[in-house]
């Protein structure tokens, strides 16, 4: 096969190519409407300004120095945009769609339908208007999609705006920024950069920069020890949050950790909580266990069918619990339990309700209501209604 040139500025009808075909700076190319498309049997190698009306079929295009503009679809093993050589760059435009094996984007490609791909990599610049399926997919520069994106696995190192969808059918790697105006559904994400989403949808995520959206779904575990942020409802088993998360209302959480800062809305469920941070409810919560090593605050009421366990401080307007233990402080109206025990030199306000009250040495409690209680040396209680009492003779109570 040989090489068929198109001079600088020359205007040619084309239909069919037997080699490679090269169009230098300024040419125009006129596929007749009798065929449907231009067939190329080897590349086409554009430099310069180059626009070809019709549609086009190839090995492969390799373009350079300037824009060449497409107006029909593409069909092609490989796309190759080279950035360098011109002082705008390069741009391939195509008005239809693009359907390639694999592409490499060093300049600016922009597509106005659809774009489906085996492998693509942009390095440089990408706006795509219309669908992208691709199976591997990697942002180095910047991309913008105005429809839903298909991959099996997307890695963004540059910058993302997707105006819809995006799906990966294995992972989602993000080291740069990407924001989603629709639903990011995934297995497995990785953010160490900046995630903005409507909805996140997972089974693993790994949040160690940050990411913001309006629900979110894991199924197996969500990981934050960046920023996390959820205005409307968290759904899952595992949550671990290392750094600063907040959660919106209605959220449902099997087994919380928290060792940073953690912010959850009103009507919060669990089964088990750790915190050895901060902990913030706004609202009502209900749940199994709680252990508090750091402070944990709520707003609201705070129930529990298992026992509380409190090392650090926590607030509460109504607290219900099983068993509660409190080494530290605990202020709440009212508190209810089977058991209550208040360690040395350990402070409880509101009224305390309960079987059995054991206050030891140096413990503080405003007012007491139980059958029967026990009170260490140099214990106080503001008040206390009980029927069995056993106090150290330097217990202090009304």
């Amino acid at each position: 096969m040989g090489k068929t040139v198109v001079k600088e500025d020359e205007e040619i009808d084309l239909t069919h190519v037997d080699g490679d075909l090269e169009v230098l700076d300024g040419a125009t190319i006129n596929i007749p409407k009798s065929v449907e498309e231009l067939t190329i049997k080897g590349k086409l190698i554009s430099r310069g300004d180059v626009l070809i009306h019709g549609s086009v079929k190839s090995t492969e295009i390799r373009h350079s120095n300037g824009y060449l503009e497409i107006d029909g679809d593409v069909k092609t093993q490989e796309v190759r945009v080279d950035s360098r050589g011109s002082r705008n760059g390069s741009k391939l435009i195509v008005v239809g769609s693009l359907e390639c094996e694999s592409a490499n984007i060093d300049g600016a490609l922009e597509v106005d339908k659809d774009l489906t791909g085996d492998d693509v990599e942009i390095n440089g610049s990408c706006v795509v208007h219309g669908l992208a399926k691709i199976n591997e997919y990697e942002i180095n520069g910047s991309a913008k999609h105005g429809m839903d994106i298909i991959t099996e696995e997307l890695e963004v190192n540059g910058s993302l705006k997707a105006q819809a969808n995006v799906s990966a059918s294995e992972e989602f790697q993000l080291s740069g920024s990407a924001k989603i105006e629709g639903i990011l559904e995934v297995p497995e994400v990785d953010v160490s950069g900046s995630l903005r989403c409507y909805e996140l949808i997972s089974k693993t995520a790994e949040i160690s920069g940050s990411a913001r959206m309006e629900s979110s779904k894991a199924e197996r575990v969500l990981n934050v020890s960046g920023s996390f942020k959820c205005t409307g409802s968290v759904v899952s088993p595992v949550v671990s949050c290392n750094g600063a998360c907040g959660f919106g209302d209605e959220s449902v959480v099997q087994n919380l950790t928290i060792n940073g800062a953690t912010t959850v809305g009103d009507n919060f469920k669990f089964n088990k909580i750790e915190v050895n941070g901060a902990f913030k409810i706004n609202g009502n919560a209900f749940g199994t266990e709680l252990k508090v090593n750091g402070s944990t605050k709520a707003d609201g009421d705070l129930k529990l069918e298992g026992d509380l366990e409190v090392n650090g401080s926590l607030t509460a307007i109504m607290l219900e619990a099983n068993e509660i233990k409190v080494e530290g402080g605990l202020i709440a109206e009212e508190t209810s339990a089977k058991y209550v025990y208040v360690g040395e030199d350990s402070r409880v306000r509101g009224i305390v309700k309960a079987d059995t009250v054991v206050v030891d040495d140096g413990g503080r409690v405003d007012h007491i209501i139980a059958n029967k209680v026990k009170l260490g040396e140099d214990s106080k209680v503001g008040k206390l209604e009980a029927k069995d009492i056993d106090a150290d003779p330097s217990a202090k109570y009304k």
